[in-house]
């Protein structure tokens, strides 16, 4: 990966200077964080299988989500501080943004499989041992919070290692509520409550995908950033002394810091340059896009340019 350079190349590009502080303290929490949860994930999947709790194993995959999680993140953090070249022209930053996806679908298909396993147990409950779900999930609840905070400072400044630290915290509020079933499971005998609680674990995972998936398949299916009003742009430009039209607009997200725009506009003067630095200066001021390409045309070189105004619009909306 970007392995003894990535650090280096990262402070030449426009988020250097956080990876530049934050780099190498953040690399060594994740990777505690990941030993930590790794070895919490054995603890919980054996323990589940001698006490022959779904909700314990089922919290122990959810811990090994969030390790793998943690482990996309760490690959992910240092390839995005790899320099960008001209194969690469975008850098990687859109790293984090894949990794975030492909652990999204994985929790999916994890909570599927736990809701299908736990509902064949309601029919015909087995014995479970209560003391020892309580105790091993009383463990995850500590580790939990520990990677939780680990990961706290670095989850502020990129959506993928956000994605890793809300798992965390999920699994934290599943863990107690693996403990009250243990407890229930002890006291009662009331074995019902594992299946019914490796259910809710199931929908508490479903939940938190379903929250946190939509910014990220947007980024991937390069629309417009969320919150941005292509209308509005469009009219701005119209607006720029020396315009006389825009169109063909296009917005999208390079990665969760970075947006960029590309547009045609119509020019009737001949001083192009001013009028794409206005443009430009325009886009970033009031619409936060740092990267913009610009193709400026005469009028007469757009001979629909009237009829491009509003069906290229609209088109260049859906995207």
């Amino acid at each position: 990966m970007a392995d003894p350079h990535g650090h280096a190349h990262g402070q030449g590009k426009g988020q250097g200077h956080h990876h530049h502080h934050h780099g190498l303290d953040g690399d060594r929490a994740i990777g505690w964080a990941v030993a930590v949860n790794l070895a919490l994930t054995v603890a919980q999947i054996v323990g589940g299988l001698i006490a022959d709790s779904t909700a314990l194993i089922a919290d122990g995959i959810h811990n090994l989500s969030d390790a793998l999680a943690l482990v996309l993140a760490f690959g992910a953090r240092r390839l995005a501080r790899r320099a960008a070249t001209p194969e690469w022209s975008f850098g990687w930053g859109r790293a984090e943004i894949v990794a975030a996806f492909v652990n999204y679908l994985a929790l999916i298909a994890i909570s599927v499989w736990l809701a299908i396993e736990a509902l064949g147990r309601l029919a015909d409950p087995p014995q479970v041992a209560g003391g020892l779900v309580m105790a091993l999930a009383g463990f995850a609840l500590l580790v939990d919070l520990a990677t939780a905070a680990l990961v706290w400072r670095q989850a502020k400044d990129s959506v993928n290692i956000r994605a890793a630290f809300l798992h965390n915290l999920a699994d934290a509020g599943v863990s107690v509520a693996v403990i009250i079933g243990g407890a229930l499971i002890w006291a009662f005998g009331w074995n019902l409550a594992d299946p019914i609680l490796t259910l809710a674990i199931s929908a508490v995972i479903l939940w938190h995908v379903v929250q946190q998936v939509g910014p990220v398949f947007r980024m991937l299916m390069l629309a417009a950033p969320p919150g941005s009003d292509p209308e509005a742009v469009l009219a701005a430009l119209r607006g720029l002394e020396g315009v006389a039209g825009a169109h063909h607009l296009h917005l999208w997200q390079i990665d969760e810091k970075r947006a960029a725009a590309s547009v045609h506009l119509v020019v009737p003067g001949a001083d192009y340059l001013s009028v794409t630095r206005a443009a430009k200066a325009l886009l970033a001021r009031d619409f936060g896009i740092d990267h913009a390409t610009i193709e400026v045309e005469p009028p007469d070189a757009c001979a629909d340019a009237a009829q491009d105004a509003a069906a290229q619009d609209h088109h260049g909306h859906g995207h």
